[in-house]
């Protein structure tokens, strides 16, 4: 039988929920975060951690949510699907009136953990202004797990290396993170453009890990990777 922590049941208050969070939990919120997570500060209460992935992604996601079930941190209800349209530019410019569009049908599954008073830290850690950040302090929490998490969450195999997608980043934080991989981990990595339209959305950067360094990368991280991931590690 699973035993999980007291604040497993929904009607505990946040101020109720005060951990302490064990180091894994801390490493999945981390390398989540610095993915396609976010965390979501609800006025008077705490923080909780919101998880959205495409159906692409449906095993990852619920490997999620069985790892924070399985600590107490979210409820027995399944991840919820969701559906959404995405309006896609197909030609013109910006000043042609008969610019057309495609909308495409998006769908995936989502689900939040509870919320916390003790996960304050963690969203001061991420946002600056409602807007997410990196801070210094993120150097000491990107243990192997946490970069596990974040390779599964932004990493893509780019032959014949790993390319993670920071371009949510300004150029000074990739460089920060770029140097965590270089340092901590001893990775062979490079900065790396990308193009994207609109114009606006132009100067962002990825973090490219050369061939030399994958087989360091995988036997950092595989151990602790879900199976549906391996192909962003080229193992498929």
């Amino acid at each position: 039988m699973m035993h999980k922590r007291s604040f497993h049941m929904n009607n505990i208050r946040a101020i109720k929920r005060i951990g302490p969070h064990n180091n894994d939990v801390i490493s999945v919120i981390v390398g989540s975060l610095l993915g396609d997570a976010y965390a979501n500060r609800r006025s008077g209460e705490g923080v909780r951690i919101c998880f959205r992935q495409g159906s692409k992604n449906k095993e990852y996601l619920f490997w999620l949510y069985n790892f924070f079930y399985s600590k107490g941190y979210t409820s027995n209800l399944q991840p919820r699907e969701y559906t959404r349209k995405i309006k896609q530019r197909l030609g013109g410019t910006t000043k042609d009136a008969s610019l057309s569009y495609k909308v495409s049908i998006y769908k995936g599954y989502e689900f939040n953990t509870f919320t916390f008073r003790s996960l304050n830290w963690i969203y001061n850690l991420f946002y600056k202004k409602g807007i997410k950040v990196i801070s210094p302090q993120i150097a000491d929490y990107l243990t192997p797990l946490a970069l596990t998490v974040w390779i599964m969450d932004d990493g893509g195999w780019a032959n014949p290396g790993v390319r993670i997608a920071t371009n949510c980043f300004t150029f000074s934080e990739v460089t920060f993170l770029n140097d965590i991989l270089k340092n901590k981990y001893k990775l062979d990595t490079t900065i790396q453009s990308i193009w994207m339209l609109p114009k606006e959305r132009r100067n962002k950067y990825s973090i490219y890990i050369k061939k030399n360094s994958i087989p360091k990368l995988i036997s950092i991280i595989f151990p602790y990777m879900d199976k549906s991931m391996h192909y962003k590690l080229g193992l498929v």
